[in-house]
């Protein structure tokens, strides 16, 4: 029972990875441009889910231009297939200064420890509000989780700025 519970809180570390991200790339700021942004994510879990109750993390992003420094808050699930790998779905808003970002994230995930793991995602942006009313965005990640701590790569292609 005792490692059933620290995989499936695995399990949701690592869809929670995928919240908080530190750009590398450029967007231009005006309309219609399409832009590849590299992001490194770093966040911290603050709960996680239960039968009854999504999982939750929180972390302070850092975008290129034009989008600045920022919070998110997550809420996730997980869909274990085996007691080391499954599903995690994690639906995001990240807040700026001059508007919001939402999406979800869709993660396969395998636990090489109960509290150490390994993952690949798809990431979708799904809307925007303010200054990002017509954001887009799509691509992939990979990352790695240990206890409560997560970093994972992005590489997205951001529309609708």
């Amino acid at each position: 029972m005792e490692h059933t519970r620290r995989v499936a809180c695995g399990a949701l570390s690592a869809c929670a990875l995928a919240t908080v991200a530190v750009g590398t790339g450029t967007v231009s700021a005006h309309s219609g441009s399409t832009e590849r942004l590299n992001l490194h994510v770093s966040v911290r879990i603050l709960n996680f889910p239960t039968a009854s109750a999504p999982g939750a993390d929180i972390g302070f992003d850092k975008f290129p231009a034009p989008f600045g420094r920022g919070l998110q808050y997550d809420v996730f699930k997980f869909i274990p297939k085996t007691s080391t790998t499954g599903q995690a779905i994690l639906k995001f808003k990240a807040y700026f200064d001059t508007g919001t970002v939402s999406g979800v994230w869709h993660a396969t995930y395998r636990f090489t420890s109960p509290t150490a793991g390994i993952f690949k995602q798809k990431v979708d942006w799904t809307g925007g509000t303010g200054a990002f009313r017509g954001v887009r965005a799509t691509g992939m990640g990979t990352g790695t989780e240990t206890g409560m701590h997560g970093k994972i790569t992005q590489t997205v292609t951001v529309t609708g700025l």
